[in-house]
């Protein structure tokens, strides 16, 4: 194996050690689906690979594959469209103490929910976040704003 070849190789698995998990955990907040998510999230990583060698930051362009595969997937389902969001379907994560506030996010429109999760969850900064959802810094600080005006009315709902 050339050595180009092998760094390429070790670089994709390495990045899919540390970031298999984390994106899977991140397409389920935005698709609600697991199954769905880990699917996105394979396909984002064949992406990676085949643009791998035009690629300066592997993890941010991998985050950004995940994300436009989750949205590119919310549109296919028509998700969105209605005005009031469908039943929450169970969300299971690692940690049995959070599964009440996945539920809660499932429940948030889609793209409040994206914009929540990729605030508080991935700690991006709004600009970044503007960027992945293709809109200006003021909507997504809008959608921050509802998103968690939404959320705390679930959350009173079911407390």
């Amino acid at each position: 194996m050339s050595a180009v070849k092998r760094e390429t190789s070790d670089g994709l698995d390495g990045l899919f050690r540390s970031r298999w998990g984390p994106s899977v955990r991140l397409a389920t907040a935005l698709t609600s689906d697991r199954a769905v998510a880990e699917e996105l999230v394979q396909e984002a990583f064949l992406e990676v690979m085949q643009r791998w060698d035009g690629v300066d930051n592997p993890e941010g362009y991998l985050r950004t594959v995940v994300v436009n595969r989750c949205r590119n997937h919310q549109r296919h389902m028509g998700v969105g469209r209605r005005r009031t969001p469908p039943p929450a379907p169970p969300l299971t994560v690692d940690a049995p103490e959070l599964d009440e506030l996945w539920t809660a996010l499932a429940r948030l429109q889609p793209r409040r929910r994206m914009a929540l999760v990729l605030r508080f969850y991935e700690d991006l900064p709004i600009g970044e976040i503007a960027r992945l959802l293709d809109c200006r810094p003021g909507t997504v600080s809008s959608l921050l704003h509802r998103g968690l005006a939404d959320l705390r009315k679930v959350l009173d709902d079911v407390a």
